[in-house]
């Protein structure tokens, strides 16, 4: 099943460009959109976006540290390794289960969703359409996406759930934003302003 669903999605690389070059962008898009949607959101006047931000940053750190350990102990090859496959983009032959890009996309989105942020509805078509872009070109099976949805969800919900023991680096984060801003030139301090 897992490789029949990847190969009826994988059939259709190599006979759009327009629709090839739509899904190697999405492919790539995740760690840009991820960092530009955390300035995003910690340079905003409201305190709790950056709480959001910094949510986003504990999901991350758990839900990717997991898959890495979890790369360690298991392998599951990636589908070009073993079959046949419409290859758009380049990529090792390590681990495909669970998908990083997967990972770091959902985790984004769950906590948005989670946080009932003005862009979770946005953020979670973005996460879904790039998780349908990674069995597009040809580097993972759907069960690795399904996988990185499962693991950040789950890193989501340490991470919601366990928010008064890391609320004191939230703490300090801010403090040493706030000495940081009050140390600037007062026009870079206006900018900013501005741009908050």
């Amino acid at each position: 099943m897992n490789y029949s669903i990847f190969k009826f999605i994988n059939d259709f690389a190599g006979k759009s460009s327009v629709l090839d070059h739509f899904m190697i962008f999405l492919s790539k898009s995740a760690i840009v959109v991820v960092i530009g949607l955390l300035c995003y959101l910690w340079f905003q006047k409201n305190t709790n976006k950056k709480y959001t931000a910094f949510y986003i940053v504990l999901t991350l750190i758990l839900a990717l540290g997991s898959n890495l350990i979890l790369h360690q102990f298991y392998y599951h090859a990636r589908p070009f390794v073993n079959h046949h496959v419409t290859k758009l983009i380049s990529h090792s032959s390590d681990s495909s289960f669970v998908s990083d890009h997967g990972t770091l996309v959902f985790s984004t989105a769950i906590i948005l969703l989670l946080r009932k942020n003005s862009l979770a509805k946005y953020s979670a078509i973005w996460a879904i359409l790039v998780g349908i872009s990674r069995i597009y070109v040809g580097v993972h099976y759907p069960f690795d996406i399904v996988g990185s949805f499962i693991l950040s969800g789950l890193a989501a919900l340490v991470v919601i759930k366990t928010k008064n023991y890391t609320e004191f680096l939230m703490k300090i984060l801010l403090k040493v934003y706030e000495i940081i801003v009050n140390r600037l030139p007062i026009t870079m301090r206006k900018k900013l302003s501005s741009a908050e």
